[in-house]
């Protein structure tokens, strides 16, 4: 159920006052300690004396409140102007404490009273909880001036403001890189390689894996060419991603050898703790990455196995 002030302010901005008042006196008695209840009496009744009483006690209870504010500014220049234009009222010259229409009033006489800017520095009547969704009179003077800082920037053209948003993404990206290496974090830039798989997560430990479907299955190294199907996991996709995590070998290190004994050409990227290494196009069959021997008359290469069965991918 409505309040009684936010009744008031209903028939307030409907145009039926005396309705709005009779409203707004229960207010009183509901919520004598609530600023906006007096600015909102003040703004309906017409007059002047018991507007400045209602303002008073609104900025006794709130000396925050703006729409107050305004209203005592209004009222005091008033009091210094002499020659203020008959049936003038107090909510013509403050839309934040008087929203509602007032069709059936004379529209006010506009004078350079120094009111304006007042009501131009505070902020606008949305930020009042009482009267955030009351409709403001059009005022084209207010509305010229508004704006403030902004309105004194040079226009940009479309072209300047695509360079300008370039610029900021440039210094974005710059500021993600430096972070990253001052903090000594890694950065997840596999898709900047083209069709490279991104690995979200890292290995569970130190060892050689093949990572697929999010899942790293290990691979185990062989002194030597492997004589038994240990440690040798399977694919089943033509572009499988072998990762070599916190390892010290580096891909310059290593051939991709198909059973057959061909070579075959793989990617490779490397991070802090990774080394990653992508084939593409690959076949049904045994692969083995080699590390060759250092010296091969009396050490044997190691080899790193995996299968890749396509039969089995659709």
């Amino acid at each position: 159920m409505a309040s009684s002030l936010q009744n008031g302010i209903n028939a307030a901005k409907a145009g039926r006052m005396q309705e709005a008042l009779d409203f707004m006196k229960d207010a009183i008695i509901e919520e004598p300690q609530n600023a906006d209840v007096w600015v909102w009496i003040a703004a309906i009744i017409d007059d002047f004396d018991k507007q400045e009483i209602f303002l008073k006690k609104a900025l006794e209870i709130d000396p925050h409140n703006i729409p107050a504010q305004r209203g005592m500014a209004y009222l005091n220049k008033r009091k210094q102007d002499l020659e203020a234009v008959k049936d003038d009222h107090l909510s013509d010259h403050t839309s934040p404490i008087s929203p509602f229409p007032s069709s059936n009033r004379p529209s006010p006489v506009q004078r350079d009273s120094g009111w304006s800017k007042l009501n131009l520095d505070e902020p606008d009547a949305q930020d009042d909880p009482a009267i955030g969704d009351a409709p403001k009179p059009e005022n084209k003077a207010k509305t010229e001036t508004r704006g403030g800082f902004f309105q004194n920037l040079p226009q940009l053209s479309l072209f300047e403001i695509l360079l300008l948003g370039i610029v900021v993404i440039v210094f974005c990206v710059i500021g993600i890189l430096a972070a990253s290496a001052l903090f000594d974090f890694d950065l997840p830039l596999g898709f900047l390689s083209g069709g490279d798989k991104v690995i979200a997560v890292e290995p569970p430990y130190p060892g050689t894996f093949l990572y697929e479907n999010e899942i790293f299955f290990d691979i185990q190294r062989h002194e030597g060419l492997p004589s038994e199907e240990v440690g040798i996991p399977t694919s089943f996709v033509t572009d499988p991603v072998i990762v070599f995590y916190e390892s010290d070998l580096t891909p310059v290190e290593l051939n991709l050898i198909f059973e057959t004994g061909d070579y075959v050409a793989f990617d490779s990227s490397e991070a802090k703790k990774t080394v990653r290494i992508q084939p593409v196009d690959l076949t049904t069959g045994l692969y083995c990455l080699q590390k060759p021997a250092e010296e091969p008359a009396t050490q044997a290469a190691t080899y790193w196995c995996f299968r890749v069965n396509l039969s089995l991918s659709e």
